[in-house]
Parts: C-alpha cells; sequence; structure tokens
C-alpha cells in the first residue's frame, strides 16, 4: 500500500544533470561480457564508484540488468526478491556439465521426441518445483561456493546439486524447431533457468542443455525501456532527464510501501530516531514490513515494522544521504 499522494508531488530531474547521481539504471547487457563488467563500465561511464547491480546474469546471457547508483546502492537487498521473466532456447540430445552449451558436453542422445511430446513436458514443469541446483553456480554450501566443489572433484558424473524449491509460471512455449525449443516464462526469486531445462531433458529421457538466455523483467522493471552501455556512452554526460532507463528512488519505489514525512520528522529519521509522532503515526496504518520514508521526493530512511510485537516494534534499516 502506498500511503504518499505522488499526483501532488514532481520529480525534478534537473538536479540529477547537476550533482551526483542517485538512481537506477535499466541496462541492456549484452552476451559475452559479466554483470561485474557492466558494473565496471557504467562506474566509468557515471564517474562514481559507487555502483552496484541486483540479479547477476552469466555471459552467456542477455538482457535486463538493474544497476543501482550513488546512495540507491542501499537500495539492493530490497529490491533483490522481485520475479523475474526470461525467454529461453534449450537444445534438446544434449547434456554438459554446466547444463549450459558452454560446459563439457557429458552425454549425447539420438533418440527423438515428438512435438506434442515436448508440449505436455514443459506444461508439467509450470508451478512449484523442487529442483536440483547446478553444482555450477555460486551458491554456498557448508560456506563453499558449488562452482568450486565442482571444479575440485574429477570424480562428479550428474552435476546436480542439492534439491531447492523453485517457482515457474506463465509458462509459454514461443517456438519448437527440434532439437531447439524457445519458452518464456516467469519464476521466483532463487529459481534456476538451467534447472528447470535439465529437469526438462531428464523427463523427455534425451537430455537438454540451454543455448540461449535473455532476462525481460525483474519485477516492474522492463528490458523495454532499458538502455545499452553502448547507447550509454553516447549521451555522456549523462543526461537522464525524462528518460525511460533512469528511475530515481522516488520512481524506482512506486510499487513498495512508501510514507511522506515532514520536514522535522525527516531530520530526526536521519539521525536514526523515530519521533513519537511518526511512531503513533505509522502505528495507525497498521502496516508491517518495511516502510520506504520519503520527504517529498528524496528518500530519507527504509524503516522496518515487525507486527509480531504488540504494538508493532519500528526499527530504522538505512538512512539515506540528503541530496
Amino acid at each position: 500500500m502506498n500511503y504518499l499522494v505522488r499526483t501532488n508531488l514532481t520529480m525534478n530531474n534537473k538536479s540529477s544533470q547537476n550533482s551526483k547521481l542517485n538512481g537506477i539504471f535499466l541496462i541492456h547487457k549484452e552476451t559475452g561480457v559479466t554483470s561485474h563488467d557492466v558494473v565496471f563500465s557504467l562506474r566509468k561511464i557515471v564517474k562514481d564508484k559507487q555502483v552496484g547491480h541486483i540479479g547477476t546474469l552469466d555471459p552467456l546471457a542477455d538482457g535486463l540488468l538493474v544497476c543501482l547508483v550513488g546512495e540507491a546502492v542501499k537500495l539492493s537487498d530490497y529490491l533483490m526478491g522481485s520475479d523475474k521473466r526470461y525467454q529461453l532456447t534449450l537444445k534438446l540430445g544434449v547434456e554438459t556439465d554446466t547444463w549450459d552449451i558452454t560446459g563439457k558436453v557429458l552425454k549425447t542422445s539420438d533418440k527423438t521426441v515428438d512435438v506434442d511430446t515436448v508440449n505436455k513436458a514443459v506444461l508439467q514443469f509450470s508451478g512449484k518445483q523442487v529442483l536440483p541446483i547446478p553444482m555450477y553456480s555460486a551458491k554456498k554450501i557448508n560456506g563453499q561456493k558449488l562452482y568450486d566443489i565442482a571444479r575440485n572433484d574429477d570424480s562428479m558424473e550428474n552435476f546436480e546439486g542439492p534439491l531447492k524449491d523453485m517457482n515457474f509460471w506463465d509458462v509459454k512455449i514461443l517456438n519448437i524447431n527440434l532439437p531447439e525449443v524457445t519458452v518464456e516464462f516467469w519464476c521466483s526469486k532463487g529459481s534456476f533457468v538451467r534447472s528447470w531445462i535439465h529437469c526438462l531433458g531428464k523427463t523427455l529421457g534425451v537430455g537438454a542443455t540451454m543455448v540461449q538466455l535473455r532476462r525481460l523483467d525483474i519485477g516492474s522493471y522492463s528490458l523495454s525501456k532499458a538502455i545499452s552501455l553502448d547507447e550509454l556512452r553516447q549521451t555522456v554526460p549523462v543526461d537522464v532527464q525524462g528518460k525511460s532507463f533512469f528511475l530515481t528512488s522516488w520512481q524506482a519505489l512506486e510499487n513498495y510501501q512508501t510514507l511522506a514525512l515532514d520536514a522535522t520528522e525527516a531530520n530526526k529519521l536521519r539521525s536514526g530516531l523515530v519521533s513519537y509522532s511518526l511512531s503513533d503515526r505509522i502505528l495507525k496504518l497498521n502496516t508491517t514490513g518495511f516502510l520506504f520514508c520519503f520527504l517529498e521526493t528524496h528518500l530519507v530512511a527504509i524503516l522496518n515494522v515487525d507486527s509480531s510485537f504488540i504494538p508493532a516494534k519500528i526499527s530504522v534499516n538505512r538512512v539515506f544521504v540528503a541530496s
């Protein structure tokens, strides 16, 4: 729920041009570069070391990478839980150790499957699933990354990691040109596209591996509004006024719980203090979870409202530098 009257407030992008940028860039990452490569390049473009990203994309993949600049990097943990939409192409009859086409081929199959069988199998993998994590992933088990275990264990045969709850929905088959199949779906945080492909291949009895991957959306952020690094370099010095590829914190948090502050409340919050009047106002909202607090269009602080206490416990999670 939103407790700000947004229609009565206007965003001043002009000031962003004349001072340090604070906000979110929607970047179209190209195939062949890492997410860190994008961050490194963006730091050079905006001339600021304070740049990060949410939702890593492997070099094989292209598509939407959400990059945070300036004070907005503090939002990273709060935006990480967003659902994601992908378009992918898989190849049947091939299994690799990484579960994508960049890996070492472990098995091939000459067995054929028909289009109807593929259609039925794909739809079986819609909804909540319990699937193995790829061993070639950064997921940690007992403090050790799975890809380190995989690289150091020559005896591994199936490269299946621990089982994990995953969720996939709005599964659509875009094209079947056997042995390749192109699919689109939404998935929850922590779901592995390669796991979905690997288990589909097992179900069909021929194996499968990923050959292409494009991320289309992260929550409400869309690839259709993103800009490539090459295009962004052409706008240097970067002009973000009215551009769809740049969101201030005010714009980026439009679909989150937000609260309007007055100047006195904002000044106290910047010192890490929640005034009695603000606390009373929040308790009357009967809300829970994270609350993003703004003075006009400027993000001041993130509060956490824990309703498991009576009355609810209000704590300051993050404070932002005044811009």
